[in-house]
């Protein structure tokens, strides 16, 4: 991986032509948010805001070519790339990747507000859009046994704490590329992951809203994202005090893979462990007896 970073930190060719080629692509996306977040810290914003004005170029002539929607590829690359620039220079100038994550959290609630503020039923929205996408599919009686308005409502924090995922992933990708090409701590702070007290007080504030049927509907899934990796970097940590096997982690990755219903249960989980962590510090070096 080290020889990876190196050979795109050392050539803006490189670094613009996998930015723009990899953006479209489903989970490859992470990688050309990766590399945004890495370049700005390795070669500053200036730098990095150079190789995404280029880089939104090169989209644009293989979006034409593969004759794809430009208006909405481009406006996606444009915003997209300006939260991972802001994200990389909070990073770059701070040295907290906590901050960074934070940042990232509190941007993804202030969009399901403007969401809320800007689409006056977010619900009506989705429920016309997967109407649509199920009337699209090859056999209509798929959709028979399926709540489309309870999807609708839950559509918008679906979206948006899948984004948030996303997100950090990229934000830590980017983080341990850059720590290959000079030294940092970015990666390593990832064991002490903390949301706060703010983003942990808005999150029990959601859920006594979703007791009494108050507040947009998925809000709750943008916390549990969010939690989730409080959590994990909760289990990190415990795995560094341990002396766990560098390679613990594959494990946590592979078996959500192999059954996908339990995905839902692990993250579950980690998002309590996360939640409880926040409040209750759970990553207490125990006092030896004296």
């Amino acid at each position: 991986m080290a020889g990876f970073a190196t050979w795109l930190a050392a050539q803006r060719a490189r670094r613009v032509l996998l930015i723009a080629a990899l953006f479209p692509l489903p989970l490859l996306g992470l990688v050309s948010a990766a590399i945004v977040v890495m370049t700005v810290q390795v070669h500053g914003w200036r730098e990095t805001l150079f190789d995404c004005v280029l880089a939104l170029v090169v989209l644009a002539g293989l979006g034409f070519v593969a004759g794809m929607d430009m208006p909405v590829l481009l406006a996606g690359a444009v915003i997209s790339w300006v939260i991972w620039l802001l994200l990389g220079t909070v990073l770059a100038t701070t040295g907290s990747l906590i901050l960074a994550v934070q940042g990232a959290v509190l941007m993804t609630l202030a969009a399901a507000l403007a969401l809320v503020v800007l689409v006056a039923d977010p619900a009506a929205y989705w429920e016309q859009v997967l109407t649509e996408l199920y009337a699209q599919l090859p056999q209509q009686d798929f959709s028979a046994g399926i709540d489309i308005a309870q999807q609708a409502r839950l559509m918008s924090g679906v979206v948006l704490a899948g984004t948030l995922t996303g997100g950090i992933i990229a934000l830590l990708l980017g983080s341990s590329l850059a720590n290959r090409i000079r030294a940092g701590g970015h990666a390593e702070q990832f064991a002490g992951l903390r949301m706060g007290y703010v983003i942990g007080g808005l999150a029990a504030l959601a859920g006594v809203a979703a007791l009494i049927g108050w507040g947009p509907d998925g809000l709750l899934l943008i916390f549990g994202a969010a939690f989730m990796f409080h959590g994990i970097a909760v289990l990190a940590w415990w795995a560094r005090q341990r002396g766990w096997p560098g390679g613990w982690w594959i494990g946590l990755c592979i078996l959500p893979i192999l059954l996908p219903d339990f995905l839902v249960i692990v993250a579950t989980l980690f998002a309590a462990i996360g939640f409880i962590d926040n409040w209750f510090d759970l990553r207490r070096v125990p006092q030896s007896p004296t």
